[in-house]
């Protein structure tokens, strides 16, 4: 099968095509069939050595930690899905860059027939983040609650201005001017420029180091989105199918690339150049 892989730490000259083996389901596992894979500052982390010390690979490796799909092939002891079936995954090791990729039946979710492959592969990793920012650890955000959402135009801020703001809470963004429309399109928003008062503090911008009592979604080493992929957690993607189902969350994207310009994409996340996600297409 084909694949985008590096072949040591580095950025992203790094990445070039090759060719594996498709693997064979565990158990536990799916083999999904990728139509789209999601790019986040995580991605770009983990390329760069930044992730070593918890996520330690073994090269040839293969990027993606976020993908949507066909299921292919079930794990003998799958059960709650079946082939053909619409599904986006969380991948804890990576491997979403390529035509197929193994998944962790727990770390699965269906696609619900209103999004397409493309918006489903924006959400396994800063939209699970997202959510848990919001409402894990029985944090109940809601009508009641102030949300600040800093970086609230980039890839996991605007998922949880959207998820703040189906919630019903009241929404403070920070966020750069030029990408401030594509924010203020998403609901209804107050701006802040440097501190405010607010029940729960969301930091999901990639320049700026998350102070205490700021949940850190800004895709570095010590972020929420490296915890996920740490310690491969189910939660968040139990939660997250039912704002999908009440249409409280959809991803917007800046660029969708092929997979052979998956250095684009990293270039461009590096640069702080988007807004929304960016996705590979095969």
């Amino acid at each position: 099968m084909k694949v985008i892989a590096i072949e040591r730490y580095g950025g992203p000259g790094e990445l070039v095509k090759r060719g594996l083996p498709r693997p064979e389901p565990r158990e536990d596992e799916l083999l999904i069939q990728v139509v789209a894979a999601g790019v986040s500052r995580l991605d770009t982390t983990a390329c760069r050595g930044e992730l070593r010390d918890s996520n330690a690979v073994m090269f040839p490796w293969v990027p993606g930690f976020e993908i949507a799909g066909v299921v292919e092939q079930l794990g003998a002891g799958c059960r709650r899905f079946r082939a053909g079936d619409r599904v986006c995954a969380l991948l804890p090791d990576g491997g979403g860059f390529a035509q197929f990729a193994l998944a962790k039946e727990d770390l699965v979710m269906p696609v619900p027939a209103s999004l397409l492959f493309e918006e489903a592969a924006g959400l396994p990793l800063d939209g699970c983040a997202a959510w848990y920012a919001l409402f894990g650890e029985d944090r109940n955000t809601g009508g009641s609650s102030t949300v600040a959402v800093c970086g609230a135009s980039t890839g996991a801020g605007h998922l949880a201005v959207q998820l703040a703001l189906g919630a019903g809470a009241r929404l403070l963004a920070a966020a750069p001017e030029e990408p401030r429309s594509f924010v203020e399109r998403l609901g209804r928003v107050e701006w802040f420029e440097r501190d405010c008062d607010a029940d729960l503090r969301i930091n999901a911008a990639h320049s700026h180091e998350s102070d205490d009592g700021w949940i850190d979604l800004s895709g570095g080493g010590g972020s929420l989105q490296a915890r996920l992929v740490r310690d491969g957690a189910a939660e968040p993607l139990t939660g997250l199918p039912r704002t999908l189902e009440q249409r409280r969350v959809r991803p917007w994207f800046f660029k969708i690339l092929n997979f052979g310009s998956a250095d684009v994409a990293y270039r461009l996340v590096e640069d702080d150049a988007t807004y929304g996600k960016l996705a590979l297409t095969l």
